[in-house]
């Protein structure tokens, strides 16, 4: 059997999710880490323009919520579904709203003031952990990079304010969902509070996470952070790194 392979970008939170759950389970697999052509070789590989994309038994899966189902039809262990079914739908209705609705409001809440401030230090976040060459290629567009990224991702300056209250309703939702306990669905880790926390991760910035930015954030955003981690969700999320992310799964000496 090939080893898996990831294709993946290092900053977005939704490859997180990925290498989370392979990271979880110990799946060992090479990563691939690419630079501003993955639209062109995402819809070769999968006929949609996203990451990340998972080579396994020869299928290219794409979409993070995907790629966990068949990592757990294929290695049932360490499981992240609940075995109970109501549990389980529960579970997986938390990753399905987290998934479209925190993801791209955080994307949003961060990217949106950077882009019209700071531009060159959003193009630095943006290529986090990827080979200099990636932001030396993006630099001289930066006169429409931003433009382009924004009609991608329906992110505007007018929405600013409703996505980070999207955010704010996230986080309340954790902490209604939780009620006390120690995670979102059942008495153990799943799907639910991975998802939850690997989306949360670009402005969590806990420890544990692999590909930590490597440009100092302006005020305005460390302000931001600030009171965003001061939810009771945020550090439940903090929490949830630092007992449930493991070290990398990846094959060193492989795919960079």
């Amino acid at each position: 059997m090939e080893t898996p392979l990831l294709w993946h970008i290092p900053i977005s939170h939704y490859n997180e999710k990925a290498r989370w759950a392979l990271d979880y389970k110990r799946i060992a697999h090479h990563r691939e880490v690419l630079g501003p052509d993955y639209l062109i070789r995402a819809w070769r590989a999968t006929g949609h323009g996203t990451l990340p994309i998972l080579f396994l038994d020869k299928r290219a899966i794409g979409d993070s919520t995907h790629i966990i189902a068949a990592l757990e039809e294929r290695y049932p262990e360490a499981p992240l579904y609940p075995v109970d079914f109501t549990e389980r739908q529960r579970a997986l209705a938390l990753e399905d709203y987290f998934d479209e609705q925190l993801g791209p409001a955080i994307r949003a809440a961060i990217v949106t003031p950077l882009f019209r401030l700071d531009p060159d230090i959003a193009l630095r976040v943006l290529t986090t952990g990827m080979p200099d060459k990636a932001y030396e290629t993006l630099r001289p567009l930066m006169r429409i990079f931003p433009a382009y990224y924004r009609f991608r991702h329906k992110i505007s300056d007018a929405k600013l304010e409703a996505d980070r209250a999207t955010v704010n309703g996230a986080l309340d939702r954790i902490e209604q969902e939780l009620q006390g306990r120690a995670y979102l669905s059942g008495d153990a880790f799943t799907v639910a509070d991975l998802t939850a926390a690997a989306l949360l991760s670009p402005l969590l910035q806990p420890p544990e996470i692999q590909y930590p930015l490597r440009v100092e954030l302006p005020g305005y955003l460390q302000d931001y952070r600030a009171v965003f981690l001061k939810h009771p969700a945020a550090q439940w999320a903090m929490g949830i790194y630092r007992l449930h992310r493991c070290s990398s799964a990846e094959c060193r000496g492989g795919r960079a």
